[in-house]
């Protein structure tokens, strides 16, 4: 796991668009973005040592406390995607993921999920493990020094002024 990590902290993960996944505009359903991301997700907390083994041994995961997306273009059926994982903030108990998936060069969307550690067991919150935390501050340093993407922290409004088009 370690020794794995991404020198960027850059988790990559590939997805395709599925039948299942498509809603009545024949484009990918809002749901199954999340899903896609999901997918980005689980492939980011194996890196750093929480997988199917150690959630079912442990007793112990993460479990989001907040999510952002912005959806950019749609995607269709077959579509190749893309999706890139980041720790943009860690803190012993919590990590700021950010992620953007892609159609080759297109950006799609965009997500921002606040996670934090929690015990299955005792149904609570808990810091990370040790055998964790150091893969996750990794990663968290290997991406610092990306520029912050512009989709980060932004929320839902109508901005007073701007003209629809």
């Amino acid at each position: 796991m370690a020794d794995t990590l991404p020198d960027n902290g850059i988790i990559v993960t590939e997805a395709a668009v599925l039948a299942e996944w498509l809603d009545y505009n024949d484009h990918m359903n809002v749901a199954y973005y999340i899903a896609a991301f999901d997918i980005g997700i689980d492939e980011l907390k194996a890196t750093y040592g929480i997988d199917g083994e150690y959630i079912e041994t442990q007793q112990r995961s993460t479990v989001a406390l907040e999510a952002h997306i912005t959806y950019q273009n749609e995607a269709s059926l077959g579509d190749k995607l893309r999706i890139e994982t980041r720790v943009l903030d860690f803190d012993g108990k919590r990590t700021h993921l950010y992620q953007e998936m892609y159609r080759d060069d297109a950006l799609l969307a965009t997500q921002e999920t606040l996670s934090i550690s929690f015990n299955l067991k005792a149904r609570a919150t808990c810091p990370f493990d040790a055998a964790i935390a150091p893969n996750i501050e990794r990663l968290h340093q290997a991406q610092r020094s990306l520029p912050r993407p512009a989709w980060v922290g932004r929320s839902v409004g109508i901005r007073k002024g701007k003209p629809v088009s």
